[in-house]
């Protein structure tokens, strides 16, 4: 998995009502005991604390400091360093998860099969999986690049993955479809090589309040990102 920055976590931190909406496609199906791959510095550990444990797994020990700094003092959060892609974070499975969800991290991950296999382990028999990935490898560009993307999905990719690893897929969607415009215009004609804080401010701020009642009254065909909900099959 290639470095991000806590620089780059904390543009994010600000899309408050952006992180809200994609959380919200998935929180009926966030159990009690969650794993969080690639917690960052807890743009979304935040949204976990009705849970009664959140194991927050992640490769950076700079951002693991900042969430011990916020979550640290409350024993209903474990923090532990490492590569889920590693065969060492299977020892997670004592904290007998009933949920794992990983927000725009497997593309991070060279080994996808091997990071999905683990996470099956980790988690009890029948546990749910929450996945949002980018999609869409028609747009990957300079920015996928610079955040250390291995690659965007189609949802024919991603489907294929989640089987092959053990699970079974109960729901998949597009999310996002005005984003691939923005996506494109920076990655692939500017070739930027960061996000801008400016229009992820913007865009959380006038587009996403109405956008997420519009992609909820009539779902997009295609979309920025994909999101899905599986679960591990009971043998």
């Amino acid at each position: 998995m290639t470095d991000i920055t806590v620089s780059d976590l904390q543009i994010m931190s600000q899309a408050g009502h952006y992180r809200r909406w994609l959380f919200d496609q998935v929180a009926d199906h966030v159990g009690q005991r969650v794993l969080e791959v690639g917690a960052g510095i807890g743009n979304y550990t935040e949204l976990l604390t009705a849970a009664e444990r959140v194991v927050c797994l992640d490769i950076h020990g700079e951002a693991l400091d900042v969430l011990a700094q916020r979550f640290g003092g409350d024993p209903r959060f474990v923090l532990y360093r490492g590569d889920i892609a590693d065969a060492d974070c299977r020892t997670l499975v004592e904290h007998r998860c009933d949920s794992a969800i990983c927000f725009n991290v497997l593309e991070h991950v060279g080994d996808q099969m091997a990071a999905l296999a683990n996470i099956a382990h980790i988690l009890v028999p029948g546990g749910r999986l929450l996945l949002i990935v980018p999609a869409l490898p028609g747009i990957f560009g300079t920015v996928d690049r610079a955040l250390g993307h291995y690659r965007r999905y189609t949802a024919r990719s991603l489907r294929s993955a989640v089987v092959a690893a053990g699970y079974a897929i109960d729901r998949m969607k597009w999310l996002n479809f005005p984003g691939i415009f923005g996506w494109y215009l920076n990655n692939r004609l500017l070739k930027r090589t960061e996000e801008s804080p400016g229009q992820i401010h913007f865009y959380d701020r006038f587009i996403v309040p109405w956008l997420r009642y519009v992609e909820r009254v009539l779902p997009p065909p295609v979309g920025l990102s994909l999101i899905c909900s599986c679960r591990t099959i009971i043998s």
